[in-house]
């Protein structure tokens, strides 16, 4: 092409531009909302976490049960002792920092907390952390792979984790923000009680059947998306510094979305077994009311 003629289709294509009024915004991915936090581990480009979700998504999908055919099962109960320790330590660590700043500033203050400089440090480390435990639990997935528990490899599973993951990620980013410490806090409390049974149940079911919560980790973590989204409405109304609505609508969007596979996950899991076991109940209760009848009618002739 000529430069003549190179020149007159950039001349069209900027007429054309003004013409209808377009804009092509330039997305810079890698600028953070503040400086400081390109200094913290894998938050400088996205280039790292992507890599990391997409190489546990080929792991626990193809590579892992690929591997995991023809080969038995690993207990690995000293592993999971150990992590699910660390877990249950890294969570209550967490709810201590969460409950220790909200008990300082409020669960939902007016105040915008990041506009000073020694409070906003303090508020990007902590979901820092709390971003890098999402990192950690990605491992939870690896575990039942190489132990093929493949039942618990689920959709709400997955999607729980990748989207926990990379949505902290790019909430921490681009907009951090106060009102994530009341998510982070409800969220290590009931990890705090979940990976405790988890740690327990790795040393069999001589133990496994003393643990009297299993049964309600399910509706803990109901109750705990409830008062998140009843919380981070109350608080993006109060606080000076409301996100876009955009990512309001992500955030509650997403809560809700994982709140509805939660509870279908109970109704499937929970209220179908109960009612099962109630029919099998009235049957047996039925065949032992035949079988009096019939014992009765053999005496009486």
């Amino acid at each position: 092409m000529c430069l003549c003629s190179r020149k007159y289709t950039i001349f069209i294509s900027n007429k054309m531009t003004s013409a209808f009024s377009l804009r092509f915004p330039e997305w810079d991915l890698t600028k953070s909302q503040f400086k400081e936090l390109d200094e913290l581990p894998l938050m400088e480009t996205p280039g790292p976490i992507l890599m990391i979700l997409a190489a546990y998504l080929l792991f626990v999908l193809k590579i892992g049960p690929a591997l995991m055919t023809k080969r038995e099962p690993y207990k690995l109960t000293t592993v999971l002792l150990l992590y699910n320790f660390l877990q249950v330590v890294l969570s209550a660590f967490m709810v201590y920092r969460y409950a220790s700043m909200m008990s300082e500033n409020g669960i939902a203050p007016t105040t915008c907390h990041t506009h000073n400089t020694s409070t906003r440090e303090r508020i990007l480390f902590d979901i820092w952390i709390y971003f890098a435990a999402k990192v950690t639990e990605l491992l939870d997935t690896i575990f039942f792979v190489l132990r093929k528990k493949d039942r618990q490899v689920t959709f709400l599973h997955l999607y729980h984790h990748s989207v926990m993951m990379i949505g902290t990620w790019m909430y921490l980013k681009y907009w951090p923000s106060y009102t994530l410490f009341f998510i982070g806090f409800m969220n290590a409390l009931v990890h705090v009680f979940m990976y405790t049974y988890y740690g327990l149940a790795a040393l069999g079911p001589q133990v496994t059947k003393y643990i009297f919560w299993k049964k309600y980790m399910t509706k803990l973590q109901l109750l705990q998306f409830f008062c998140i989204i009843v919380h981070y409405i109350v608080a993006i109304n109060k606080t000076e510094c409301p996100p876009s609505k955009g990512v309001a609508i992500f955030v509650g969007g997403n809560t809700l979305f994982i709140a509805f596979l939660f509870l279908n996950f109970y109704f499937q899991n929970y209220r179908s077994r109960n009612l099962v076991k109630n029919k099998t109940l009235e049957k047996l209760k039925r065949s032992k009311v035949i079988d009096d009848e019939n014992s009765e009618k053999v005496k009486s002739d």
